[in-house]
Parts: structure tokens; C-alpha cells; sequence
């Protein structure tokens, strides 16, 4: 075992000596107060796999998962002080920049989109200064579709795909509505594929009705391109109502593929406070140039959007329309980044989960760890 001495006057300033002789693989192995300061023994983490006797204890494999364990949980509290640390450090040395990571992790975006935008933050901005510049950068980079070239108003062959549950009925209903309103309800055509769904069909098919315009419900998959053949004859607008499946079912990306062997545009239709990682499972199970927008529903029910809006930017997707509510067609709305960056900063949790000033180093310690508890897992199964 190689153990180095570190003679410090406190435990911050012995843990960073630490840190740069040894770098991130350190493992501290004893502590103590002396008349000097604090002293501690550590060693490198591979340098310690490996000592006296050890390899007596190693004779079973549950010896030596333990011992694995033991290891790694050592390494992950130095990981956590040390970030805990880090964080205290530099909201002193650079407290816009840690303004910055807050509010942007506050609105539920990604840890590795906060840290991105502070660590390019401009030097020498004030508070004020680096709010405008994070929503400007916010704007930027949140694409948008133009008004013009909404669902409904450009022709075509519009497709909304998505989980059950996300809004796609109602918002297909507002879509041709506005349709209408553009080309006529001669030249509009509904198509339902969802037969899975008790009264899907039904539901969409009373919207034609209401609106006059031509409805088309199928059974079966491969009826579309029948139907899509007959209905292009004089319909200007096709619009499609997909059904509704989970990200990890197979039928959702089979259902996307016939679609757009078809020709119909394929727009993704979530629910606005969708959590971010099943937002980003769904748009990983499309292949990459499929998706050609997505529409944001239920804005009116409030919670975090910044995760889907992370994930949107993060894709390079286009924002298409916004529905802020059930009325047809009056809760639709074209796209507008600068409203949604605005309605994401501003949001926050409830009460009991808004972080508070003591919290953010131990949230700082917890992602350091993250990284060793997933190693841990991987090697004691």
C-alpha cells in the first residue's frame, strides 16, 4: 500500500492538495487533528485494489464484491466533500456564474446544460446583465417553425404521433379546424388510425361532423395508403390522428416508419410538463430527420417545461404549435420561442421541492457521486 502524508490547517484545504497530487482516483484512509492542523493519509484508488492479505479475503467472490464496495463508497464520499467543496468555492469566486447554473437547473433543465451555460457566461456581467444574456442564448438555440408554416395552414399530409394521453386528438381537431378556416372544409380530410383506443375513432369523427369536413376511420394499418390515394384526389389537408404508444413499444417506431412511407409529415405531440428523460426516450426511438416538429400540449395545466424544451434544443427539433387549453381551434397557437423560454425560466416547483441555498453543495456532492455508485453497481451486480 502507498500511503502519502498531507499536513493542511483545515480539512477543505487538506481534501484539495489532495485532490491535485492525486487527482480523482484518491482514496483517504485516515484522518487527524494535530497541533500543525489536520493530517491525512491517502493513496491512489488503483494502488489500493490491491494490498497485504488482501488477497486471503479475495478466496470467494462475495469477499471480493465487498471488498470492491467498500473501495468505491470510499472514493464517492471523497468525491462528494470535494464537490460540496467546489461548489462553496465558487459561488464566492463567481456568484453570477453560480446565478446562472441555479436558475437554469431551478427550471428543470439538464445539469449538463446548466454547467455549459455558466461556463460560457461572459465575464465581468452582472446578475441583470446574465439573465438577459441566458434568455437571449435560450432563444437562439430554441427552433422554431414559422406561423406560416403551420400544421393546417400548409398543405399537406400532417401526421401527429406520441403517447396516449399527450393531447394528439384535440389538438388534431384544432389543427382542422384552422384547415377549414384556410382552404375550406371541402378540402380538408380527418384519418384516424388509432382502433386501439375505446372511442378514439368516434371522438375524432364527431369533430368532422361539427366542422363538415371528410372523415376517414381505419382498421388496419395497411388500409392508409388506400385511403391517403382517395382522399389526395381533391383534399388539400390530410390530417391523421396516430395511436397512441408507449416509447419502448415496438409499434410505435413501426407505426412512424409507415407513415412516412407514405409521405405524411410526422409531428410529436407531448404534453408540455413531460419529464425530460421520457421525453428524450421517445425522440431516441425515432430514427434521427423523421420527426419534423414537435407540438407542445396542455401549457395550460402549468408544471416544468424546461426539461422538454432541453430535449428539444439538445435534438435540434423544430417547436411547431402550442395548445394552452381544450377550446377548438381557439387554444392553438403558432410556436413563439421567446413565450416559452420566458414561461420555462419563470416556472418553479412546488414549495416542498424548490431547492434552498443549503442544499445546492450537498446537490453537488450527489452528482459527483453518481458516477461511483453506478461503478459500484456495475461491478457487484
Amino acid at each position: 500500500m502507498k500511503l502519502r502524508r498531507f499536513l493542511a490547517p483545515d480539512a477543505r484545504t487538506a481534501l484539495g492538495l489532495i485532490r491535485k497530487e492525486l487527482g480523482p482516483e484518491a482514496v483517504v484512509v485516515t484522518s487527524r487533528k494535530t497541533p500543525q492542523g489536520v493530517e491525512f493519509m491517502a493513496g491512489r484508488y488503483e494502488e489500493l485494489e490491491v494490498v497485504p492479505g488482501v488477497e486471503e479475503r479475495q478466496s470467494s467472490q462475495e469477499g471480493s464484491a465487498g471488498i470492491w464496495r467498500e473501495l468505491s463508497r470510499l472514493r464517492s464520499l471523497l468525491q462528494n466533500q470535494l464537490a460540496g467543496f467546489a461548489w462553496s468555492a465558487e459561488k464566492r469566486r463567481h456568484p453570477v456564474r453560480v446565478h446562472v447554473m441555479q436558475r437554469v437547473l431551478a427550471a428543470g433543465f439538464s445539469p449538463k446544460l446548466a454547467r455549459h451555460l455558466a461556463s460560457a457566461l461572459p465575464k465581468g456581467y452582472s446578475t441583470e446583465q446574465a439573465d438577459a444574456w441566458l434568455r437571449l442564448v435560450m432563444i437562439r438555440n430554441l427552433r422554431t417553425r414559422h406561423a406560416d408554416e403551420m400544421p393546417g395552414l400548409k398543405p399537406g399530409v400532417w401526421a401527429l404521433v406520441g403517447p396516449t394521453g399527450h393531447g394528439k386528438t384535440t389538438t388534431l381537431a384544432k389543427i382542422a379546424a384552422h384547415a377549414a378556416l384556410k382552404h375550406g372544409q371541402e378540402k380538408v380530410a380527418l384519418v384516424s388510425m388509432d382502433a386501439y383506443r375505446i372511442g378514439a375513432q368516434e371522438q375524432l369523427e364527431a369533430y368532422a361532423r361539427m366542422m363538415g369536413v371528410a372523415f376517414y376511420g381505419l382498421n388496419a394499418p395497411g388500409e392508409l395508403s388506400r385511403v391517403l390515394e382517395e382522399a389526395g384526389r381533391d383534399k388539400t389537408c390530410i390530417l391523421i390522428d396516430s395511436a397512441g404508444f408507449a416509447p419502448h413499444d415496438d409499434r410505435f417506431a413501426a407505426q412512424i416508419a409507415a407513415l412516412r412511407s407514405v409521405g405524411a409529415a410526422c409531428l410529436l405531440t407531448l404534453s408540455a410538463s413531460t419529464q425530460g428523460g421520457i421525453a428524450e426516450g421517445i425522440i431516441q426511438r425515432v430514427p434521427v430527420g423523421v420527426i419534423e416538429g414537435v407540438i407542445l400540449t396542455k401549457l395550460d395545466e402549468g408544471g416544468l417545461c424546461g426539461p422538454l424544451l432541453d430535449c428539444i434544443m439538445r435534438y435540434r427539433l423544430k417547436l411547431t404549435a402550442l395548445c394552452t387549453g381544450q377550446r377548438v381551434p381557439e387554444d392553438l397557437h403558432a410556436a413563439q420561442a421567446a413565450f416559452m423560454v420566458d414561461r420555462a425560466l419563470r416556472a418553479r416547483d412546488g414549495a416542498g421541492f424548490v431547492m434552498q441555498e443549503e442544499d445546492w453543495a450537498v446537490y453537488a456532492g450527489m452528482e459527483a457521486g453518481i458516477e461511483a455508485d453506478q461503478e459500484i453497481m456495475s461491478h457487484t451486480g
